[in-house]
């Protein structure tokens, strides 16, 4: 796990950037006024209040088998963060110090970095889109063997234990025949007022 090289950084480095791409489209496409300027961990820590992501557990037939790669925002969910700063995730400080500073920082850009970070990147996805890949292939039938306890999620390595801890509130359903013609499908997060209060009714998803 604490191999490292010139491939791994790169791949780090890609995966770190596609994380925080989907966690600015998240905030850009809801009432985030914060959304115009750069935005940091600390901002991107009002996500988990809205779509559990400390709760959502991916699972691969590495060592150790079940990923957690946002651990430590489960216990400040819907709190606002102490001191201004944003429960730090570990993985993604060590991108952030290899990316600024690759000459000193080069071994912090390991393979056990990039494991937790592909997790990260695949909950976030997972979270909006659920098991859905969009791809332009073909249906089919697919045949799996052996029983796995956790569902299915986007792509053939991980699967996934999704969260479990929604309270009463922030679950919902809707009837597609009611809403298909409405405009306005999906109500917006207002991420301006979280983590200091639970989301709305409705997810937003953007396309």
């Amino acid at each position: 796990m604490s191999a490292y090289s010139f491939r791994i950084h790169s791949l780090f480095m890609r995966t770190c950037i596609e994380i925080e791409a989907n966690f600015k489209v998240i905030l850009a496409e809801n009432n985030c006024s914060r959304s115009g300027r750069q935005l940091n961990m600390v901002d991107y820590r009002r996500v988990d209040a809205t779509h559990h992501l400390s709760s959502m557990l991916p699972i691969w037939s590495g060592s150790p088998p079940t990923l957690r790669p946002f651990e430590q925002w489960r216990p400040l969910r819907g709190l606002p963060s102490p001191h201004g700063k944003g429960a730090p995730i570990s993985w993604y400080q060590d991108y952030n110090t290899s990316k600024h500073d690759r000459h000193d920082a080069f071994k912090k850009a390991n393979l056990k970095n990039l494991i937790l970070s592909v997790a990260g990147l695949l909950v976030i996805v997972t979270s909006q889109f659920g098991a859905h890949d969009f791809g332009a292939g073909t249906p089919a039938i697919v045949w799996s063997n052996g029983y796995q306890p956790m569902r299915a999620s986007i792509g053939e390595l991980f699967r996934v234990n999704y969260p479990t801890d929604w309270a009463e509130d922030e679950i919902y359903d809707f009837n597609w025949s009611d809403i298909k013609d409405q405009p306005n499908r999906f109500g917006r997060i207002d991420f301006d007022a979280t983590p200091l209060k639970r989301r709305d009714a409705r997810w937003t998803m953007h396309e």
